[in-house]
């Protein structure tokens, strides 16, 4: 359910598919996703960024590791992408994420732990269970093509169903049979990486999981286009662009540098305007929050 009372500046402008004044928070907790999910009778496949106006996503720091440029992270982005998360059944994340969180702790950006009392978005966590769901937070599968990470010892104690998608080969090895014995099952699904149709195939009809978020890189959601297995692609673009010399410095929503309004097998159905975005490095923007859902599978 939606929160109320929000002063005006946390309104926002829906352009489509009706013009109105909004409240931001509870915006997307409205979509309903698990609603949508028992209308269509299936899974939903669900995706979320941050963006500039040409699509980058990431640009490389000085040790080369691309991080969320400073002047595109912002509060209101941040709190619609747990709004979805809050919604899904699981969550899709990946290997390097995990070891940025063993090598950053509490620095690396949370999630994880936020839906759990104290941390920053619990409010949301008892949203779930005031939704029907049985726990605080969704469960976990990570995309890798190698197992060398750890599954954090605070994620295995909290009960929280976790698994690996990986190569065939790679979920026969010894190491598969460590995450196994620990709690965490080890699914091979592709013979040279992870297959998205086969992933999804297990997520939704082998383990009933509803509503499926992908919440990791390009790479998986690459994975997940190639499949024709995402539903809903959700974006939030800044109205900036990055600025580089270098392409290899900056990592894109889309191999290749194509933008989300380029998939033609998507549409948008909803959209949405925000001013004097105060950005992370103190600077205001306008932003556009988009949802473009893939063509004849619903009516909107």
């Amino acid at each position: 359910m939606p929160f109320q009372n929000l002063p005006d500046s946390e309104q926002v402008t829906q352009v489509f598919p009706e013009k109105r004044q909004v409240p931001l928070e509870g915006l997307y907790l409205g979509q309903k996703l698990a609603e949508m999910s028992a209308k269509t009778g299936r899974s939903l496949v669900i995706a979320n960024f941050l963006t500039d106006r040409n699509g980058v996503i990431a640009k490389a720091d000085e040790h080369h590791h691309f991080q969320v440029p400073l002047e595109l992270k912002n509060t209101s982005d941040w709190r619609l992408f747990q709004e979805l998360m809050a919604q899904a059944d699981v969550i899709i994340s990946g290997g390097a994420y995990l070891k940025r969180v063993s090598a950053l702790g509490s620095r690396a950006e949370d999630i994880l732990y936020q839906f759990e009392p104290g941390r920053r978005f619990e409010k949301l966590g008892e949203w779930r269970l005031r939704a029907g769901y049985k726990t605080r937070r969704p469960d976990l599968a990570v995309v890798t093509r190698s197992l060398d990470f750890k599954i954090p010892e605070e994620v295995l104690r909290s009960g929280r169903r976790t698994m690996i998608f990986t190569a065939d080969s790679i979920a026969n090895s010894d190491k598969a049979r460590a995450f196994t014995a620990s709690g965490t099952v080890v699914i091979g699904s592709g013979e040279a990486g992870v297959d998205g149709n086969r992933m999804i195939e297990t997520l939704s009809n082998g383990m009933g999981y509803r509503v499926i978020m992908m919440a990791t890189g390009p790479s998986v959601l690459a994975i997940l286009l190639k499949a024709n297995r995402l539903d809903l692609f959700y974006v939030t673009e800044a109205q900036l662009e990055i600025p580089f010399d270098d392409p290899s410095t900056v990592q894109a929503i889309l191999l290749g540098a194509k933008k989300v309004n380029e998939l033609k097998e998507f549409h948008v159905t909803h959209q949405y305007f925000q001013e004097n975005v105060v950005t992370e490095d103190g600077s205001r923007i306008s932003q556009f929050f988009l949802r473009y859902d893939r063509k004849g599978t619903w009516t909107p």
